[in-house]
């Protein structure tokens, strides 16, 4: 009977570590914790070859890929969690430039989800809080002499009191590497009732306007 318990302790902890660690590729490269709104930050990370055939991150770890439709992604999370109040507005910018065979990174894209948990909610898949916030999305870069890819979040309502990870992807395609960099911008949204009292009081002021022209 006992050793039947230790049994189902040990599967039941390694099936606890499997689902942490479900997403070996996912890279926390910043984890803010709990925000301030306003909120200001640069994102980005830098990738280079470690003449072993693989990569190493900025922060000096190694890069660990995700083959998804015969090809294999890097995974870079930015990770935050809101103050219960207000609202928050989300925008996010950031780029990647092709310099060819020398550094480039392809496929560059980015996608924001919920967090049902901590870090341990990452994945490469389908969140389990269900459909991202923002799906993966990317645009060429409209630069004249530049080739590359650009991502942009703008305006997105976020839940107050919630956690999310910004997530970026691509393939390392340059012999020497590749990078991708940027900044996130999270704003507090005026509540309702803020917003109607701004709003009326404008109104006021129009009045009090139209009523002092002769």
């Amino acid at each position: 009977m006992f050793q039947s318990r230790q049994i189902v302790l040990l599967v039941a902890g390694l099936v606890s570590a499997m689902s942490v660690w479900a997403d070996p590729a996912n890279h926390v490269v910043n984890n803010f914790g709990d925000i301030t709104l306003p909120f200001t930050r640069s994102i980005g990370n830098t990738f280079a070859a470690n003449g072993s055939g693989g990569y190493v991150s900025q922060d000096g770890s190694s890069v660990v890929l995700a083959s998804i439709g015969g090809k294999s992604y890097f995974y870079d999370d930015y990770v935050f969690n809101l103050p219960f109040a207000p609202q928050a507005s989300f925008n996010a910018a950031a780029v990647s430039i092709d310099l060819g065979s020398f550094l480039s990174l392809q496929d560059f894209s980015a996608r924001l989800y919920k967090l049902d948990a901590d870090v341990a909610s990452l994945t490469t898949g389908l969140p389990s809080s269900g459909k991202p916030i923002q799906s993966w999305t990317s645009s060429a870069l409209l630069a004249p002499g530049l080739t590359g890819t650009t991502v942009l979040f703008q305006n997105v309502d976020l839940q107050a009191g919630a956690r999310y990870a910004l997530e970026f992807r691509g393939t390392i395609a340059g012999a020497f590497g590749g990078s991708y960099g940027g900044n996130l911008n999270i704003t507090p949204v005026p509540e309702p009732s803020t917003a109607a009292i701004v709003l009326a009081a404008l109104g006021v002021i129009g009045l009090l306007k139209r009523r002092r022209q002769p």
